[in-house]
């Protein structure tokens, strides 16, 4: 039997996912890290366009390039060197806007486990004039906490929907 998505579990995958979001804005990384599982897997693959491909189309199977591809692992050396207060990319650091909207889950191949879908659009501003948005979507793999409290990501694959990335870097997490 499948599960049923309820308006309360629906209301406390929103929530945990707004959470999330307000944990980067505020710069708070090791709060944030304490969300993950210990086999994460967290990827952004380049977004390719394809003039022959049809409308709809999936992509192409052939080898796919990522602008990060983390684990545990990595993710937590990326916090390091931000908390060294010499990564260069993010001095001064940037001030970030996350929304997150159009929530959508579905049960996951493992029993209690979720995918959740949704939309994002990142605000980032730095400096006097650098402003990047990063609009996209992902898929993130949400795992019950062992002890009940709340949720672990497992997985998340993000999507940018830019087919040119025009950010002088990717410091930020998303």
């Amino acid at each position: 039997m499948t599960p049923r998505v309820t308006p309360e579990l629906q209301l406390e995958v929103e929530r945990f996912l707004f959470e999330e979001a307000a944990l980067l804005d505020r710069h708070e990384y090791r709060d944030w890290l304490s969300l993950f599982t210990e086999d994460l897997v967290y990827r952004m693959p380049v977004t390719t366009n394809y003039h022959e491909q049809a409308v709809g189309a999936p992509p192409s199977a052939g080898p796919q390039a990522y602008y990060f591809h983390d684990d545990l692992r990595t993710l937590t050396q990326r916090v390091k060197r931000l908390e060294t207060g010499k990564g260069w990319a993010e001095m001064p650091p940037s001030r970030t806007r996350r929304t997150i909207g159009n929530v959508m889950l579905t049960p996951a191949e493992v029993a209690g486990e979720w995918n959740v879908a949704c939309n994002f659009l990142l605000y980032r501003s730095r400096l006097e004039r650098q402003v990047d948005l990063f609009v996209g979507c992902r898929v993130d793999r949400l795992r019950p906490h062992p002890d009940g409290s709340r949720w672990k990501i497992a997985r998340r694959d993000l999507t940018l929907d830019q087919g040119t990335l025009l950010a002088n870097n990717l410091s930020i997490f998303f």
